[in-house]
């Protein structure tokens, strides 16, 4: 049994989550957990260190097949070898793409509401986001609009950035939602950039698709992934895309290169990691799952009956709260979790323009709940205390 109730302090080695929040404000904002990493990777970077030289490191046939393996048992898929590129993370590999695949003013999709890196990703040097928003279905979930979509291919965009599973909603995309779009990208000759970092996530009762496997998509999909959510690797910045189409890989490889970064040739402890993760981290993986549930369990328990609501999500260990019937602003809205003694993020920190063009989603914040239950529950008592008073 792994230990998901220790506690680790963060505060002042530079945690990014920390800076600068004080000591009586629990930060809940960046997508990274509080949970210690499995032991055996931890033993597995000391062991490396001890051996006392820590120069040029490229990536062995250990190392590939670690990541094959991993993909085939969570997710059960094999990846011919040559398919695999090894990358300095998920953000790096989607830019990257962007910038082998467009030109500047080219069009690229983006599926709002998205997490900001991803967005800027879409529109940097020259290239045009376009949006398309989520819609609510009569479930009340959130799914695609293929109709928009397909005015945005129809204007002429060429890309279309998929985040899959999905952040912030925690959607997982059924195949029966996927299939259509997949239809769409095949239709206007597109490609289809998948970030599936949330991928090993993904909670009972859903399977994740990566749209690569479907029929007709292999050679217009670049599934981008990572052990960053997994195992809280994300100081590493280490992770792999599978590209089937060989033209499409070595444009992307070269312009890694380009940007001064060797595919293959990851920092060595961030290599180190990500083998001993991928190797020794599944029962790790299950265990911490169901810590998971059990952490949204208690988040629907202390959340229910309040002026405020969230979709269970189907993968990974974020809320994104609906706090329309508060009818506060994004200040106000802010100042009352600052008075609950945590901190998360805003909804307009998911859209384009940082101006919450999509009707109530300045209403909304997202919450990161990977924790020890002996945080999480004080937090989200004090949060419900408060919001009593609404």
């Amino acid at each position: 049994m792994y230990d998901f109730d220790q506690i680790i302090n963060r505060r002042g080695i530079g945690a990014c989550k920390y800076l600068g929040v004080p000591e009586n404000i629990l930060p809940m904002t960046v997508a990274d957990m509080e949970f210690a990493p499995p032991p055996e990777m931890t033993a597995a970077i000391c062991r490396r260190a001890q051996i006392g030289n820590y120069a040029y490191t490229m990536m062995t046939d250990e190392d590939y097949e670690a990541i094959i393996n991993w993909v085939r048992k969570r997710h059960n898929t094999n990846i011919p070898r040559e398919h695999l590129l090894p990358t300095c993370g998920v953000l790096n590999t989607m830019r990257c793409s962007m910038y082998a695949l467009t030109e500047p003013g080219d069009k690229v999709v983006v599926i709002l509401p998205l997490h900001t890196p991803s967005i800027k990703s879409a529109s940097m040097q020259g290239r045009i986001a376009c949006e398309s928003w989520l819609k609510i279905d009569e479930s009340g979930n959130y799914t695609f609009d293929l109709a928009d979509l397909e005015k945005h291919f129809i204007s002429g965009a060429k890309i279309i950035m998929l985040c899959a599973p999905h952040n912030p909603t925690g959607r997982v995309w059924r195949m029966d939602e996927l299939l259509p779009l997949a239809e769409l990208v095949k239709k206007y000759d597109a490609i289809m950039i998948s970030d599936e970092i949330h991928r090993d996530l993904t909670l009972r009762g859903h399977s994740h698709v990566s749209p690569g496997t479907l029929p007709g998509m292999a050679e217009r999909v670049i599934s981008v992934f990572s052990p960053s959510k997994t195992f809280n690797l994300g100081g590493c910045h280490i992770g792999s895309a599978v590209i089937a189409d060989g033209e499409m890989r070595a444009k992307i490889r070269a312009k890694f290169y380009e940007f001064g970064h060797e595919c293959g040739r990851p920092p060595l402890f961030s290599l180190i990691a990500q083998t001993a993760a991928y190797t020794f981290g599944e029962r790790y993986l299950d265990e911490m799952l169901l810590y998971l549930e059990k952490n949204i369990d208690l988040a629907t328990e202390y959340l229910s009956g309040l002026p405020v609501s969230f979709h269970r999500p189907e993968a990974s260990f974020l809320l994104w709260v609906d706090c329309r019937k508060l009818q506060l602003n994004t200040a106000e809205l802010t100042s009352l979790l600052a008075e609950a003694g945590i901190s998360a993020d805003p909804g307009h920190y998911y859209d384009t323009y940082k101006i919450a063009s999509y009707t109530g989603l300045q209403h909304h914040f997202r919450l990161a709940i990977g924790m020890p239950r002996s945080l999480l529950e004080p937090a989200l008592d004090k949060l419900r205390q408060r919001l009593l008073r609404y």
